[in-house]
């Protein structure tokens, strides 16, 4: 749960509290790098060590010289910084923002009470053939009751998704987008770097927007039954999975080395230990049935439970 109440900081009662409760930022040192990255530096960190010392609530006071300094902006960066450290599964059930003035309040409340999850990503985010009715969103929105938004278009590349973000995902003020990309990339033959430089431009931009990013990692192919539909080579076909796996790996590495949630749609969709897609889920070889809907969507929900945070209450 995350709050932000208005509070005189002066009679928090701060300096009464053993040490092991108070941390200052400057105990964690101020990273190199612009004011933003410096603030979500210290407040991924705060989180950190509240975790380590065991405490199930965290109280962050935001202050400043200047009132007037206490921005959006800042809002922005602390709210979708503690909502991505929790992502992960942590310990803290509790972070409240206390802020001394109402014009601080309001804007941490605006980020703090955001409840809608975009799904940026393609066809199978759309749900491709019969539509958003039959998608793993549609799923996860039915069975939660949290606004999930589908913005999955056909035939879609990363760098495609990147370049619709404001209008898809920034415009409706989200908590979280969940992006998932890279079949088009990998049948389209685009680079590698190219993908990962998008990816990480989706990232940039939904921390710049104050939004949590959860990356998902691309379901799998069958070769096989993938000749059977499309025109195309073997060599091709194996080109294809060769390079959605590349990009696959990459994007686990990347969301690790970034602290970043991850929503595992390939393991659903697998046969066994082949490394290819069941072709029980699968339609055409690529794209799932409405059975592989429903397990996409039931992973979803399995690996969301408890990590999604929001104002009043969190995905149960």
């Amino acid at each position: 749960m995350i709050n932000v109440i208005q509070a005189d900081i002066s009679l928090l009662g701060l300096q009464d509290r053993e040490k092991s409760q108070v941390m200052h930022a400057q105990d964690f040192g101020l990273p190199e790098g612009s004011h933003e990255q410096r603030i979500r530096a210290v407040t991924g960190e705060a989180c950190k060590a509240a975790e380590s010392r065991g405490l199930k609530s965290l109280l962050l006071p935001v202050l400043n010289s200047r009132a007037e300094e206490i921005s959006p902006a800042a809002a922005r960066v602390m709210v979708s910084e503690v909502r991505r450290y929790l992502s992960l599964g942590s310990g803290i059930e509790e972070v409240t923002f206390a802020l001394p003035d109402e014009k601080g309040v309001q804007a941490f409340q605006e980020v703090a009470g955001r409840k809608k999850i975009v799904c940026l990503g393609d066809s199978i985010t759309y749900g491709y053939p019969d539509g958003p009715r039959f998608s793993w969103v549609a799923a996860v929105a039915e069975a939660t009751g949290h606004p999930f938004m589908n913005r999955g278009i056909s035939g879609e590349t990363t760098g495609q998704m990147l370049a619709r973000f404001d209008r898809d995902v920034a415009a409706e003020e989200p908590a979280y987008v969940i992006f998932a990309g890279g079949h088009n990339d990998g049948w389209l033959g685009v680079s590698l770097a190219e993908v990962q430089e998008n990816i990480r431009n989706v990232v940039r931009l939904a921390f710049d927007n104050g939004i949590c990013p959860i990356l998902a990692l691309p379901s799998p192919l069958n070769i096989r039954q993938m000749l059977q539909h499309y025109e195309g080579t073997g060599e091709e076909a194996r080109r294809y999975f060769a390079k959605l796996e590349q990009i696959r790996q990459w994007i686990d590495r990347y969301a690790g080395e970034r602290g970043l949630l991850t929503l595992d749609f390939h393991t659903p969709l697998l046969a066994g230990d082949s490394g290819e897609g069941d072709v029980r889920y699968l339609l055409d070889g690529g794209h799932p049935t409405h059975e592989g809907y429903r397990l996409l969507g039931e992973a979803a929900i399995r690996q969301l439970t408890g990590r999604l945070h929001f104002g009043k209450a969190e995905l149960a």
